[in-house]
């Protein structure tokens, strides 16, 4: 049966490679790779014989390659899609053919691996649950803005990928945004120079950034009682205020405002 597997590299350490990863890169013949040179080097640094391996170009631009390797597929032929580190899927070119191998009824298999989005939120420190990952910022400042600010009514952990060339341009739009978010910046995960700094975004002028190479940017951000649920909040008001005013109905109004639970509010109202 023809299969699309999914090959997820090591994102800088190569010990890092998994036995299923290396045992598909050795015994696989057809290979789709973001960069073909460095999938050749990758063979080389892990010993493994490319020589008689069939490595084809596919990336973000690829889009029009689709159909013709879902046809090649469903002739016979299964091929290996790897992207130059990490999960072929997170942010690199593998999502519409898989998509479409799917819908061709093509079978999909990974060897899954490290992934700097995990490695990174278990080095941050940060509360893990929940997270949401975004793939990289908004290049232009003003939709950088734009975005941060949308996050002002969320609670959680937001992970992004940054070119090291925009990162301090970033950080001084976090700063102005969510200045009281607390913030990690992962830079050349797994590898000899891996190096994490945390600190609120209002102090990242006074943190000496080293702003070169892979980064993985984290925000942790608490949304206040007053960005909570407007929407929610005013119906809740109306609804206490038409002729409701009894106290279960004014603990879910005060659980909204203060975030806490709505039981807790209704047993200290029921004691006074």
């Amino acid at each position: 049966m023809s299969t699309l597997k999914l090959v997820t590299l090591p994102i800088g350490n190569l010990s890092d490679i998994t036995p299923r990863a290396l045992e598909t890169l050795k015994n696989e013949r057809l290979f789709l790779a973001e960069d073909t040179r460095n999938l050749r080097k990758i063979f080389d640094l892990l010993g493994v014989d490319g020589s008689q391996k069939n490595v084809d170009s596919f990336h973000d631009h690829s889009k029009d390659k689709v159909d013709y390797y879902v046809t090649k597929m469903k002739s016979g032929h299964s091929y290996v899609l790897v992207s130059d580190a990490g999960s072929p899927v997170i942010s690199d070119p593998a999502f519409p053919l898989v998509r479409a191998c799917i819908d061709a009824g093509i079978e999909i298999e990974t060897a899954p691996g490290v992934s700097a989005v995990t490695t990174a939120l278990e080095l941050s420190g940060l509360p893990p649950q929940p997270f949401t990952f975004y793939g990289f910022t908004p290049r232009d400042d003003s939709k950088k803005r734009e975005f941060f600010t949308s996050l002002l009514s969320q609670s959680g952990t937001f992970i992004f990928f940054e070119s090291p060339h925009r990162l301090m341009k970033t950080l001084k739009v976090l700063e102005q945004v969510l200045p009281d978010s607390d913030i990690a910046v992962a830079r050349e995960l797994t590898k000899k120079f891996e190096t994490i700094y945390r600190f609120k975004a209002k102090d990242f002028e006074s943190i000496e950034i080293k702003s070169v190479g892979e980064i993985v940017l984290l925000i942790h951000h608490e949304a206040s009682a007053k960005s909570l649920k407007p929407k929610k909040l005013e119906a809740l008001a109306l609804d206490y205020l038409d002729k409701k005013q009894n106290k279960k109905n004014l603990s879910k109004l005060l659980a909204e405002i203060l975030d806490e639970n709505s039981k807790d509010i209704y047993q200290k109202l029921s004691r006074d």
